[in-house]
C-alpha cells in the first residue's frame, strides 16, 4: 500500500489533460486571456503544493513568487506544446515545475544526501492511518507534517520530486517517468530508495 499522510481520506490528484482541454491551451497560445486563466486555475494547486513540498516552509516567503515564475515559463513555451506526441498537458507543464525547482535549488545551494545505488522496486511502507486516530491528535498530526517535511528536505532532488508527486499528487508512474524524463522502472528505484531513507526519521509513526 502506499505511504498514507495524516490527511483527510480524499486527497485531491493533479488535473488530467481532460481538465486543461486542448481548446484552452491553443487559445492560450494565441493569446487569449481567458484560457490563459483557467489553465491557471486548473494548475496552481498541485504546482503551488508541489513546489511548497519541494522547496520546504525555509522559502514559505518565496513560494507563491517561485509558482509565479513557473507558469511563466509554461505560458511562455506553450505554443511548443504537441498533443500528438501521446503527452498529457499536465505532465508536459509538470516539466517546468521540476526543472524550476531544481534550478532554485542549484542557485540555493540546499544540502543534500545521496541514496546511494538503485532498486528493483517501489517498496510498501505505510503511516498510520488518520483515520485511526483519536480527535485529539492533532498536536501529533502537526509533529508527523514537520517530521516529513524536514525528511524530505534532506532527499536529493530527483529522489525528493519522485516522491512528492507519487505519494502527496498521487500521479502515476508513466507520467512521473515523463515529468523526470527517465524511465518507469527508474521511478520505481527512486521511489523505494526515498521510502527507504524516509522510513528511519519516521520510524515512531509507522505501523508494525
Amino acid at each position: 500500500m502506499p505511504l498514507r499522510c495524516p490527511t483527510p481520506p480524499h486527497r485531491p490528484t493533479i488535473p488530467t489533460v481532460e481538465d486543461v482541454p486542448l481548446a484552452d491551451i491553443r487559445s492560450a497560445a494565441a493569446g487569449d486571456a481567458d484560457a490563459s486563466r483557467r489553465i491557471v486555475e486548473a494548475l496552481h494547486r498541485p504546482v503551488l503544493a508541489t513546489v511548497h513540498r519541494f522547496v520546504g516552509r525555509r522559502f514559505a516567503e518565496d513560494i507563491e513568487d517561485i509558482a509565479q515564475e513557473v507558469f511563466l515559463k509554461i505560458f511562455k513555451a506553450i505554443d511548443r506544446f504537441d498533443p500528438d506526441r501521446g503527452v498529457k498537458f499536465t505532465t508536459w507543464a509538470f516539466t517546468f515545475v521540476k526543472n524550476h525547482c531544481f534550478d532554485v535549488l542549484k542557485k540555493r545551494r540546499l544540502p543534500t544526501f545521496s541514496l546511494g545505488g538503485e532498486e528493483d522496486e517501489a517498496g510498501t511502507w505505510e503511516l498510520e492511518d488518520a483515520g485511526a486516530r483519536k480527535p485529539g491528535d492533532t498536536a501529533l498530526n502537526a509533529e508527523l507534517g514537520q517530521q516529513i517535511e524536514a525528511a524530505l528536505q534532506q532527499l536529493s532532488p530527483d529522489h525528493r520530486m519522485v516522491f512528492v508527486l507519487r505519494e502527496f499528487e498521487q500521479m502515476d508512474l508513466k507520467s512521473i517517468a515523463g515529468v523526470m524524463d527517465c524511465s518507469e522502472g527508474t521511478v520505481k528505484s527512486r521511489l523505494h530508495r526515498a521510502k527507504e531513507a524516509l522510513k528511519d526519521k519516521l520510524r515512531p509513526y509507522l505501523q508494525t
